[in-house]
């Protein structure tokens, strides 16, 4: 079974162009990663809900999500990156949730 991430967001107009250009550079460095399976970035063009971003990680296992995690935490300290400082800054709101996926 595969095992997604899913991280929803809420992003000032303001911060929406860094947003998009540090989701991309993560995005690329994820595509590396052994046992990646796909992952999308949505942006929304209508609707009443608040989250206007929402991306997802697809990863062929467990086990592949939770060395990705711990590669892209690498990477971040590799470049000197924090993730948190950057969304205070930016005044980005996240929630992240890991689901199972199987086809229907």
């Amino acid at each position: 079974m595969q095992t997604v991430l899913i991280d929803t967001f809420i992003v000032p107009e303001e911060s929406q162009a860094a947003f998009l250009e540090r989701s991309r550079t993560v995005q690329r460095f994820l595509k590396t990663l052994p046992g990646f399976v796909e992952g999308f970035l949505y942006e929304k063009t209508s609707g009443d809900g608040r989250h206007n971003f929402i991306t997802t990680a697809v990863w062929e296992s467990d086990a592949a999500y939770e060395n990705a995690k711990k590669a892209v935490a690498a990477e971040f300290q590799r470049l000197g990156f924090n993730l948190d400082d950057t969304r205070k800054k930016l005044r980005i709101e996240a929630e992240r949730a890991v689901f199972s996926r199987s086809p229907y």
